[in-house]
């Protein structure tokens, strides 16, 4: 650990580096054995059984697949579109397709990165974020691979921030990845044939044989997960690392002020239509939809989400009609619905509780209230406000509360990591240039 302040610790870069590379060196152990069992496996199978049992063995292989099988359904019926597919009209605040496209040939120049084709979609996701997915099933399945931008990041994204989350995840995609997980054709392997295995020894004629059934995927996507839990943290530290080395670490540090800035009002104001009065003219999943859907794309106060959140709220629950869909889904999904209302309010009264986290008044510091853009300057003022303060936050999210259950780390510790790291991130990028 490092720091210029004894009350100010975060990981090392080389710590980092070094911990990542012993985490592959175990995931390959890791994947041999997974291919050897395959093969003991294989061998125990009686597979004339599966050749006169078709439907049993499908079965066992749906148990297997069907959580990663969803997952790539979800990501294929996504609302997405490649930026080389935009029409000539189209603009996201100050950007069009082709401002896009040249900033991300220019992030891969920047890092060294060949231009292999990978696509890169605009969502109609109303947060700051972005995503890299890798299937990890060959090239048979690669058209599912991507990074994935949310437009709203488009909107609220200087290009040097944009450039910086892009890099962000090429990192994951490219540089800071485990191995294990660019082969989960072994994992479902593996588990598809010890699922085969549990059904042709204990059937599923009994509560036995399917509970061993549900078992099976439960354990093996368990143990394949292991490393991934166990160096989460450390990969998101490498990739903000890389995203950096785009134009250095000040457009990082903003870029996930802006991050956090818009997360905490997006908390409050879900916080706040959950307890209203109004929430009770819908089910829990039309709430979320409508609150996250009536966030405006852009620069926003607080009042001004608010005001347009409720708009939406008021107008949906007054054109709400009782179908025959409608009732039907009512008649089945009641006692389901009541369950996730008093689950969706339990964790909105949680948001709640932390309107009393100390926070920090960052926003002091800044030369223009009304725009997030420190400079090098600015974030030796923040990082010795938060030396000061090491018990205050940053911003009132999720992660502040149990910052374990989150693959990210928190926002205050990726700022500090990148800050206290500047010396080493901006030698590469000086080697780049």
């Amino acid at each position: 650990m490092q720091s210029d302040s004894q009350d100010i610790h975060v990981p090392r870069r080389s710590a980092l580096i070094d911990q990542l590379a012993r985490a592959n060196r175990q995931a390959w152990v890791l994947l041999v054995v997974e291919v050897l069992l395959i093969v003991l496996v294989g061998i125990f199978i009686d597979w004339n059984w599966v050749a006169q049992q078709p439907i049993m063995a499908t079965i066992a292989i749906g148990y297997m697949v069907r959580p990663f099988g969803y997952s790539l359904l979800i990501q294929a019926v996504q609302k997405k579109t490649r930026i080389q597919d935009l029409r000539e009209s189209t603009r996201f605040g100050q950007y069009d397709k082709h401002r896009l496209l040249a900033l991300y040939r220019d992030t891969l120049h920047r890092l060294r990165l060949s231009d292999d084709s990978l696509s890169v979609y605009i969502t109609a996701g109303r947060s700051i974020n972005a995503g890299a997915l890798h299937v990890g099933l060959g090239s048979v399945f690669k058209w599912f691979n991507g990074i994935f931008l949310n437009r709203q990041t488009l909107h609220k994204l200087e290009p040097a921030e944009l450039q910086d989350i892009i890099g962000h995840e090429l990192g994951h995609y490219y540089k800071h990845y485990l191995v294990i997980d660019r082969f989960r054709i072994v994992t479902l392997t593996l588990g598809s044939l010890l699922a085969i295995f549990a059904v042709q020894r204990f059937g599923l004629a009994n509560f036995l044989g399917y509970f061993i059934l549900i078992c099976v995927p439960l354990v093996v996507w368990k143990l394949s997960g292991l490393p991934h839990d166990r160096n989460a943290h450390a990969i998101e530290y490498l990739c903000d690392d890389f995203g950096a080395q785009v134009g250095g670490v000040m457009p990082s540090i903003n870029g996930l002020l802006k991050l956090g800035q818009s997360a905490e009002i997006e908390c409050a104001v879900l916080q706040q239509a959950v307890l209203s009065k109004i929430a009770g003219n819908f089910n829990p999943i039309e709430l979320v939809e409508t609150v996250l859907g009536s966030i405006p794309y852009g620069h926003a106060t607080r009042d001004e989400i608010e005001a347009q959140v409720n708009r939406s709220l008021r107008e949906r629950a007054a054109n709400q009609k009782m179908s025959l869909g409608g009732l039907f889904h009512y008649m089945w999904n009641s006692d389901t619905d009541a369950e996730a209302a008093e689950e969706l309010e339990e964790q909105a009264k949680k948001l709640a509780q932390l309107q009393f986290v100390p926070r920090l008044d960052w926003e002091s510091l800044l030369q223009d209230p009304t725009r997030v853009q420190f400079s090098e300057e600015g974030v030796r003022a923040l990082v010795e406000m938060i030396a000061e303060n090491p018990e205050h936050e940053l911003f009132r999210i999720p992660d502040v509360m149990d910052p374990g259950l989150d693959s990210h780390p928190p926002l205050k510790s990726r700022i500090l990591y990148l800050w206290f790291n500047r010396t080493e991130i901006e030698s590469q990028l000086r080697t780049r240039v």
